[in-house]
């Protein structure tokens, strides 16, 4: 069992006691494939670039998704690919999260975690929009769930907007000081850490895409890099409504220090184990390279959104040949997962 004592200002470290037995096997889990990373990475670079960008692709569009930007799928090509300027407010914001995510991966190790790195951060996700990013919230918000009816029901309310800049302050420089003096593990810090931040929610808008990019900056930099070839935001998408009891959970009774952080790290943790074990087993497939395309055609393709193109899936995986990619596409319209709704060169599908 694990201990954890209380502290001053990271409130969410400050709740926990004897961390239950799930949350210690968890870590423990996520250890262990923490030291096999550097024999995961002597796989074929090609099969680990092909990951990392099918990952960047999927992290940039489910991230948005989640907060309802939506764009299509060649339009995410486009932006991906830097080939386009963004022409309307949902390109805008996702040409901002592409670019935010690609200086995590390549400089995480660089990026402090004080409060105005946080809202340079949210400023250069925002630098394709009209309104700028970069400042706390100048109002206060609520976090609210929307019903199909139209109805509202309100799931939390934040920290006050006169109070977040000495809330984001505190809640920096405790972690800091937890993280040097190594007096938590890890993940327990980096989780207490996003947790909080969700609970303060800085900003008057983007709180929740900062959220992911900040826990893709602190698992780097804690050592756990899976997210570079895995994408977490596209688990947290398929997983939405479990993200958002977890958090809802975890939240209630935070601003009187009467909550329960559990429900949150057990959802936490449980998306980084998966997210190690798709790893594990796209590397294991890759050893039969055959294998390995199909399964990743086969990952591709369930996981479109909408209607999509042969054109599509070779953009997500420009190492596989159109034969293969006929084959594969037409083994899931046997298996009914797929259907081809409009023949011929331009042929459209879409998943069943």
């Amino acid at each position: 069992m694990i201990l954890f004592k209380g502290v001053v200002y990271l409130n969410s470290l400050e709740k926990l006691g004897l961390i239950p037995i799930n949350i210690v096997r968890a870590i423990a889990k996520i250890n262990e494939y923490k030291g096999k990373q550097e024999l995961f990475y002597k796989q074929s670079p090609e099969i680990l670039n092909t990951l990392q960008e099918i990952a960047e692709i999927q992290s940039t569009e489910s991230s948005n998704r989640i907060e309802g930007i939506k764009v299509s799928n060649q339009k995410l090509k486009e932006i991906m690919g830097q080939k386009t300027t963004p022409r309307d407010r949902s390109e805008a914001e996702v040409s901002g999260y592409r670019d935010v995510l690609a200086d995590i991966h390549a400089a995480a190790i660089h990026i402090p975690v004080k409060p105005q790195v946080i809202l340079q951060l949210h400023r250069d996700m925002y630098k394709y929009l009209p309104q700028a990013g970069g400042s706390w919230k100048a109002s206060d918000n609520v976090i609210e769930e929307k019903h199909p009816d139209g109805t509202k029901r309100i799931r939390f309310v934040p920290v006050k907007a006169f109070l977040v800049p000495v809330a984001m302050d505190e809640l920096c420089a405790k972690f800091n000081t937890h993280r040097e003096n190594e007096e938590f593990d890890d993940l327990i810090l980096s989780f207490s850490f996003i947790l909080d931040f969700l609970c303060i929610y800085p900003f008057n808008d983007g709180n929740g895409r900062m959220s992911r990019l900040l826990t893709i900056l602190l698992l780097y930099q804690a050592g756990f890099e899976v997210a570079r070839f895995i994408s977490l935001e596209r688990i947290i998408e398929e997983s939405k409504d479990t993200y958002y009891e977890a958090l809802e959970k975890s939240s209630q009774g935070w601003h009187e220090r009467a909550h329960d952080p559990i429900p949150w790290l057990e959802y936490s943790l449980g998306i980084l184990v998966a997210a190690y074990k798709e790893f594990e087993e796209r590397l294991n497939l890759a050893e039969h390279q055959r294998g390995s395309k199909t399964a990743l055609i086969r990952e591709i393709v369930l996981h479109f959104r909408g209607e999509f193109s042969i054109q599509d899936i070779e953009q997500a995986c420009p190492n596989v040949s159109r034969p293969t990619i006929h084959r594969v596409l037409g083994a899931l319209k046997n298996e009914g997962l797929v259907d081809c709704i409009a023949a011929g060169r331009h042929a459209r599908w879409k998943r069943t």
